[in-house]
């Protein structure tokens, strides 16, 4: 044991570059003590530190034990203040037959466990074996060392050894490592040997994610060499694009997702993808194609998904017999040939060089086509829609936004399910014939179509419709039994609305200042809010009452509905009521014996109220300056508030529950009157 002293037992944690500096503990130290020594690192608890048995040290100690015929070795290693003798590691003797065990199968206990898991490996990002906490790239965690005639790197010899080995089997960690992401792999691979291979596993690194990093050819070839069986690589924002993505094909025989940009992409790379027979999703976005002024040819056999989005090219030419989903989106091209005929997604919106005829030419070589996004392509128009409508028959979504020129002119479109004409001027009144002919629509946006006057639809499949800023529109009439949403808002000139639908449960029609007729026949609907709909009239009691067409309603919001006057409600289903800010209103009558909640503030006006019979536990009246005569009979009624009802002169109290009663500032010679009629009519 004389020769251990330079041994030692190791404690600390070390990085993959050098050597740990740690404690001594079991042999001399400089001062001749059996003392631990922190080697100047301070709180070595607060730094993260954890103490670890150097292996080579336990081997041999293993082995001297067997020789001499000690059946027992008790490693207690301390981090306390207090000084220890080396003798206190040998309390007893190893068993005799165990000495021919293999002494790397053993692995000592950790004694104590203290590392500051987050401090410790946000400071020390390392991409395995990638990424470098200041966004550089390192491939070679190992490069920088020599290798000894038994394989072993000299350089990370003496900081293995350091290492800390958890006792958990390889299929386990690689269960564990399977929900990590890379940055958290490559800080797991800083842990200890085992976690590192384990974390190298080809398996965590089928998809290689450099986007927006700094990464070299060199570099980027070395991991293509490590991980030739890797199927998703993202070189978007890298530079030397075209070099990287030229690597990629030729290195990757596996690669079935590509994903790069931001830069120029030469065109022998598209002469190239074929060399890559398992790729199928390709995107490429913010790129210039070529060199400007050719034709650029992309022809796979196996793509099923292309996006060229934001990119610069004169022409391009796709040829890809089982592509499904094609975006060409914000690109600048006046010309595009499609030979697609399995294609069912086309995305051409903003493409605003490409004319009327080059769409139309795109759009009707793919005869299985299912999904159409035109929009802000301005020079589209109603012959174009036609000829779509004619030769993709199976077309289920069209979104033609921001397209001027169309109007849907005898444009039919019967298996359509989702229409998109937000700010089409083109759109009026007039559209709604070839719209009712989409008998499968569900989905209708009509928003900002500044011409549109009245929508008038019977869809037995609309399930939502949205009417928002058009500024000209007076009359809404909707029949539809699955119709689930309405979006009405910013429609300054709307007059009358008629819905029926037997799935509505929401109406919210706020600030709709013109509007004066409302009929609904909406078996489901529960929650209706007219804030702010100053022209609405007393009739419209008589739409949210028993017979009134809406039987489960049961909130009612008619904030700041200036116009109303006489307002009376008898609905068995009414819980809450809001009429608050309605000035003008002289008179209330509900008859809703399910009512709880009931909102009056600002109802400044009110001369006569009957609540018979209401649900309510609770009424304040005090807010109602002008009430005259007042009429209640509510069960469960226990709190009733008449402070400041200064004119009251007739009241009716019918509350058996009633335990408090506030008739502050009412006149003196009423107060008798109230007081006997709540004698004979409450249970105090």
């Amino acid at each position: 044991m004389e020769n251990d002293e330079s041994e030692g037992f190791g404690l600390g944690l070390h990085s993959w570059g050098g050597t740990g500096a740690g404690v001594v503990a079991g042999g001399a130290n400089e001062d001749g003590g059996g003392g631990l020594s922190d080697g100047g690192n301070g709180d070595l608890e607060n730094e993260g530190f954890f103490e670890v048995v150097n292996w080579r040290h336990f081997d041999q100690l293993e082995k001297d034990s067997c020789k001499k015929g000690i059946k027992e070795v008790n490693l207690q290693l301390g981090l306390s203040d207090e000084p220890s003798s080396s003798s206190a590691l040998f309390s007893a003797a190893l068993d005799r037959e165990n000495c021919d065990r293999d002494s790397h199968n053993k692995r000592p206990k950790v004694q104590s466990f203290s590392l500051d898991w987050g401090t410790h490996f946000d400071n020390e990002v390392s991409y395995l074996p990638l990424m470098c906490k200041d966004g550089s790239v390192d491939y070679k965690p190992d490069s920088g060392g020599t290798i000894d005639d038994e394989g072993n790197d000299s350089s990370t010899s003496k900081a293995e050894d350091l290492e800390a080995r958890m006792d958990l089997t390889d299929d386990l960690l690689h269960m564990v490592f399977s929900f990590l992401d890379d940055i958290n792999l490559c800080r797991a691979s800083r842990v200890c040997r085992q976690w590192r291979a384990a974390s190298s596993h080809e398996d965590f690194w089928r998809r290689l994610n450099f986007e927006n990093r700094p990464i070299s050819p060199a570099q980027f070839e070395d991991m293509c060499q490590r991980y030739p069986n890797a199927t998703d690589v993202n070189i978007y924002g890298t530079p030397s694009i075209h070099l990287l993505v030229m690597r990629a094909v030729s290195l990757l025989r596996n690669l079935e997702k590509l994903t790069l940009g931001k830069g120029q992409i030469a065109e022998n790379f598209f002469q190239a993808l074929p060399d890559c027979p398992m790729l199928k999703s390709l995107a490429i976005s913010d790129t210039a194609l070529g060199n400007g002024i050719q034709e650029i040819l992309i022809d796979h056999g196996h793509l099923h998904t292309l996006e060229i989005v934001k990119c610069r090219v004169l022409r391009v030419a796709i040829r890809c017999p089982q592509l499904q989903k094609l975006s060409l989106q914000r690109s600048s091209m006046p010309h595009a040939v499609l030979n697609c005929p399995l294609l069912r997604e086309l995305n051409i919106a903003s493409c605003h060089k490409l004319s009327d005829a080059a769409i139309r030419s795109a759009a009707t070589s793919c005869p299985l086509l299912e999904s159409l996004d035109m929009s802000n392509c301005s020079c589209v128009s109603d012959d174009t829609l036609r000829e779509i409508a004619l030769t993709c028959e199976n077309l289920h979504i069209l979104n033609a936004s921001y397209c001027p020129n169309i109007s849907l002119e005898s444009v039919r479109l019967p298996m359509l399910t989702i229409l998109k004409l937000h700010s089409c001027e083109g759109i009026t009144s007039a559209s709604m014939a070839a719209i009712a002919h989409s008998y499968m629509l569900e989905v209708l946006q009509l928003d900002n179509c500044s011409l549109l006057t009245s929508v008038s639809l019977d869809l037995p499949r609309l399930k939502n419709i949205s009417l928002v800023h058009c500024r000209k529109f007076i009359d809404l009439n909707l029949r539809s039994s699955m119709l689930s949403l309405i979006t009405v808002s910013n429609c300054p000139s709307l007059q009358r609305i008629n819905i029926t639908s037997n799935t509505l449960k929401k109406l919210v029609l706020q600030k709709q200042e013109s509007l004066t007729s409302l009929a609904l026949q909406c078996q489901s609907l529960q929650e209706v809010d007219l804030t702010e709909c100053e022209s609405l009239t007393n009739s419209i009691c008589d739409v949210f009452s028993d017979g009134g067409g809406c039987p489960l309603l049961k909130s009612l919001i008619l904030d700041n509905c200036e116009s109303l006057t006489k307002v009376g409600f008898c609905s068995s289903s009414l819980v809450t009521l809001s009429l608050a800010g309605c000035r003008a209103i002289t008179s209330l009558e509900l008859k809703c014996p399910y009512l709880e909640q009931v909102s009056l503030d600002g109802c400044d006006h009110l001369e006569k109220a009957s609540f018979c019979p209401v649900g309510l536990r609770s009424l304040n009246l005090g807010i109602c300056p002008k009430l005259n005569v007042l009429n209640v009979e509510a069960p469960q009624m226990a709190l009733l508030e008449l402070k400041g009802c200064g004119v009251l002169s007739e009241a009716s109290i019918k509350c058996p529950l009633l335990t408090s009663l506030d008739a502050s500032f009412c006149r003196q010679r009423h107060k008798f009157l109230i007081l006997l009629v709540i004698k004979f009519s409450c249970d105090i």
